[in-house]
């Protein structure tokens, strides 16, 4: 049974009003004083000495600090409240992502135990349970990965890599597990020599490329249409962008979704597969190759683009 999600109104309202409670008898408090004060003093004031301004001041300050509490408190819990929703919305996805390649792969398993296939039919089958593997290799593989990040147990190593065969091998994968024609996936790769080679880590940087890829194929509508551009730009750094013509994203969550567990929300989006993880883990991996990545779109329904930059080293990092 899901669980049953706690409106955010609920403590929003109830800390409103005590923030506003508390103002309200810091500001009254301060008035009915200074009123008393005049009174007592047959309307002239008078000096009666530092304790009254140092109690008048002391009451302002403790009710701020009051005030302050309440503030924080109130952030607080709204930051815990949509962080447990975020992770009710992972967990919803894992079952998700996990029931769907599991009940592909029972009904060719019953398929081909129940009857008699031909063997254009069983190779036919034996493809589709190879890319239900695939992606459940894949998704395992993803959550393992943000996992060793959250708990710094991501080993990383620097050594000389080939780009374009990094790239060659991603669009390979991706082209496979989403059954694409080649001209669905169009390369620009502007790469200089010593930008082929490079010295990195070759897996962070099969992840970085590989989840963006993955990330524009699957926010597209109907028949994905991804360009990856590779090119060298004064640094010098390497400059890597996927865009895509898909759902786009609203230019207010355009920062929120390298967050853990933040899914784009809006129409077109909703049923897409996924656990918020993939752009949280390509930016923690950029960051640690000492790069940057940002995130450009038009709006909802005018595609995205997302351009990292990796500073380019040579040589040994021990030289």
């Amino acid at each position: 049974m899901a669980t049953r999600r706690q409106p955010l109104l609920f403590p929003i309202l109830v800390g409103s009003f005590a923030i506003a409670f508390a103002i309200t008898v810091l500001v009254g408090w301060s008035i009915i004083f200074s009123k008393y004060y005049v009174v007592a003093t047959d309307n002239q004031v008078a000096d009666l000495g530092v304790g009254y301004w140092v109690l008048l001041a002391g009451g302002c300050v403790f009710l701020a600090l009051v005030i302050a509490a309440l503030v924080l408190f109130l952030v607080s819990n709204i930051r815990q409240a949509l962080y447990v929703r975020r992770q009710d919305t992972f967990v919803d996805s894992v079952t998700h992502e996990l029931k769907s390649p599991l009940a592909s792969l029972r009904l060719a398993l019953d398929t081909m135990e129940m009857r008699e296939l031909t063997p254009a039919h069983r190779a036919r089958f034996l493809s589709m349970m190879d890319r239900d593997v695939d992606r459940l290799q894949a998704f395992i593989e993803h959550v393992l990965e943000a996992g060793r990040l959250e708990h710094g147990r991501r080993q990383f190593v620097s050594e000389p890599v080939s780009v374009p065969a990094i790239v060659d091998q991603v669009l390979d994968v991706l082209r496979k597990r989403h059954d694409l024609p080649d001209a669905a996936i169009s390369l620009d790769m502007q790469l200089t020599e010593q930008c082929e080679s490079m010295f990195t880590d070759p897996m962070a940087l099969d992840i970085i490329v590989l989840n963006l890829i993955d990330n524009a194929i699957k926010y597209s509508h109907g028949k994905p249409e991804v360009t990856l551009s590779l090119r060298e730009e004064p640094g010098p750094q390497l400059v890597i962008e996927v865009a895509d013509k898909g759902a786009g994203i609203p230019e207010d969550q355009l920062k929120k979704v390298f967050r853990r567990f933040h899914r784009v929300e809006g129409e077109g989006v909703r049923h897409v597969p996924g656990t918020g993880l993939g752009l949280y883990v390509v930016r923690f991996l950029v960051q640690h190759l000492g790069g940057k990545i940002d995130a450009h779109s038009d709006g909802v329904g005018h595609g995205a683009l997302f351009r990292v930059r990796l500073p380019i080293k040579q040589g040994s990092p021990d030289q």
